[in-house]
């Protein structure tokens, strides 16, 4: 299994060094020529998005275009060019090479920066001081991506990631509800019980899912991620260190402790997330994206909680990780073409503005912005759950661990916390992959 999953990563390090490099290596997207327009006379633009079906698996966003579209009838018209997660990686990288990339594009935070170095976005600078009032609800949250000279883009959405837990199943089992002072070991402890009462303690996969690491970027920054973040980015980045390796010990010692699906490895996101709503699990990692479904599902028994504080760790147990998402970025020819530019402009003050709010918060997701008088329902169980936790005031990362490396290193990180788990990895060989796919 080892060689297994070190030829997995290897693999992975050498598309993403290819990949990049023929980015790197074109100068800058082509103009796309003249805006196109529709039978009503408005200009279209494209939107490049990481999903097959944009009407189920991105609802909400779904609906922000088919509002804009709607107000904007005759004027302006957004499409989506849509793809699952892997095929929209490739097939945007091969349109960036190729002059035609959608004039709005969905990237994963840690390709973005390649694009934006070969020359292929627009910096967003100046839209940010046309529109203040977006500028100002985004809050700091598109520092995430400005490399200190360019603006690139803006956070798709603000995402809250974490545990959520079934009340009822700690309920049945006599375990207390986990608190923000919970420690590891108590954790451990509460694990013991919930397994002890017949219930799988936390439900994840890792099979065509190595991604599904959410909850564990809280581990990362309580071992000092942040703190530490020049020694894990760029192109001296290194991992094998007592701090990160024991990181990976209190995750392998969850998986000691049998906290974990037993068919972790042959189950995906889906099939754990199930497991979840079913009852037959007590607790998911995952985000506000899936809120709406706990909410169907679970109902008022749904709890969330950001997880254990270490009691050998030296840096701030204090956080919250409410970062920003992927980032949405703007085709760099769109500053040739003045009507493209309009429809795009706009699209992005509605995106960014009060109404997508409103449309984001009715859809249980945070947006990345701010607006006074823009809440959940009280029937919103989940979302109103991680809002109780944001209250406490603690502070929040710039953006999330995993989101804050290469392509091939963060390939390796999901590959590294899921060897470890399911014991084809020890913690120091896992850290020893990292450093290498940062070598290489």
């Amino acid at each position: 299994m080892k060689k297994k999953s070190l030829k997995k990563v290897t693999s992975a390090v050498l598309v993403a060094a290819m990949s990049m490099g023929l980015l790197a290596g074109c100068g800058g997207s082509k103009s796309s020529g003249e805006a196109k327009t529709d039978a009503d006379g408005a200009t279209v633009i494209k939107f490049g998005i990481h999903v097959a079906n944009p009407k189920k698996q991105e609802t909400v966003t779904y609906n922000i275009v088919q509002g804009f579209n709607k107000e904007n009838k005759g004027k302006y018209k957004v499409e989506f060019v849509a793809a699952d997660t892997e095929a929209h990686s490739k097939n945007m990288k091969l349109a960036a090479q190729d002059g035609s990339l959608p004039e709005i594009v969905h990237l994963d935070s840690a390709e973005a920066p390649k694009y934006n170095e070969a020359g292929y976005l627009l910096d967003m600078s100046d839209f940010l001081k046309e529109n203040k009032d977006i500028d100002d609800a985004l809050d700091g949250m598109e520092d995430a991506f400005n490399d200190g000279k360019v603006q690139y883009g803006l956070p798709y959405q603000s995402n809250v990631q974490g545990f959520f837990y079934n009340k009822d199943l700690f309920d049945k089992a006599g375990i207390a509800y986990p608190t923000d002072d919970t420690t590891y070991d108590e954790f451990l402890d509460m694990i013991a019980k919930l397994k002890d009462s017949g219930v799988t303690p936390i439900a994840i996969g890792s099979k065509n899912s190595g991604y599904s690491m959410w909850e564990f970027n809280e581990f990362f920054s309580r071992y000092g991620w942040e703190d530490n973040e020049k020694s894990y980015t760029g192109d001296k980045a290194k991992y094998s260190n007592d701090d990160m390796n024991a990181c990976f010990e209190k995750i392998k010692g969850l998986a000691d402790a049998g906290a974990f699906p037993e068919n972790m490895a042959t189950i995906e996101y889906f099939d754990a997330k199930q497991l979840f709503n079913e009852g037959k699990a007590a607790m998911f990692g995952t985000g506000q994206w899936d809120c709406a479904e706990f909410d169907k599902n679970i109902g008022e028994h749904i709890g969330f909680w950001w997880g254990p504080k270490f009691e050998d760790s030296s840096y701030e147990q204090n956080i919250a990780m409410k970062v920003p998402a992927a980032p949405l970025v703007v085709s760099s020819a769109v500053k040739d073409n003045d009507k493209a530019k309009e429809a795009v402009y706009a699209f992005l003050k509605y995106y960014y503005g009060e109404e997508a709010a409103k449309i984001s918060y009715e859809g249980s997701i945070f947006p990345a912005t701010n607006y006074d008088g823009i809440a959940a329902t009280d029937s919103q169980y989940a979302m109103n759950a991680m809002i109780t936790a944001l209250g406490n005031g603690w502070k929040t990362p710039k953006a999330a661990p995993d989101q804050t490396v290469t392509p091939a290193v963060q390939e390796a990180m999901y590959d590294a916390i899921f060897g470890v788990m399911q014991g084809t990895y020890s913690p120091k060989d896992a850290l020893k992959n990292m450093d290498s796919a940062a070598a290489n």
